[in-house]
């Protein structure tokens, strides 16, 4: 949703984490496999190999204004709730990146609520026309 604003170094170490934050749960749906390829398309990058980086070192280096760093963690937190349940392991992974690159508490509540919020309108979505 917001790719558009980052560098393309920066694209693929966000996708290093999403892949991280799908993994937290050691759980893989199809849904978190549509968000991430959506992730890849956006960034206008290849879906990368098994071979491909599985780390970021140095979040702050990479991500270095508030803007970068909300664009991550609301990002990782879309991809978290994409299966349309809330694992809280996958929470608690994007909560650590949030930590790591010093988001302010309040701040990370104000986006995992508009996670959350997504979520739902994702479900309300999937059920128009179905009943």
């Amino acid at each position: 949703m917001f790719l558009s604003e980052l560098t393309d170094a920066q694209k693929r170490a966000l996708l290093v984490l999403a892949r991280q934050i799908i993994a937290a749960d050691e759980r893989l749906a199809l849904q978190e496999l549509v968000r991430l390829e959506a992730l890849y398309h956006e960034a206008h990058l290849p879906p990368e190999t098994a071979a491909a980086p599985d780390r970021v070192a140095d979040l702050n280096y990479m991500f270095s204004t508030d803007r970068e760093r909300a664009i991550v963690v609301l990002e990782l937190l879309m991809v978290a709730v994409a299966d349309a349940s809330v694992d809280e392991r996958e929470v608690a992974a994007v909560r650590d990146i949030a930590n790591r690159m010093g988001v302010e508490p309040a701040q990370w509540e104000e986006m995992r609520a508009w996670a959350l919020r997504y979520a739902d309108l994702i479900d309300e979505a999937r059920s128009i026309g179905s009943a």
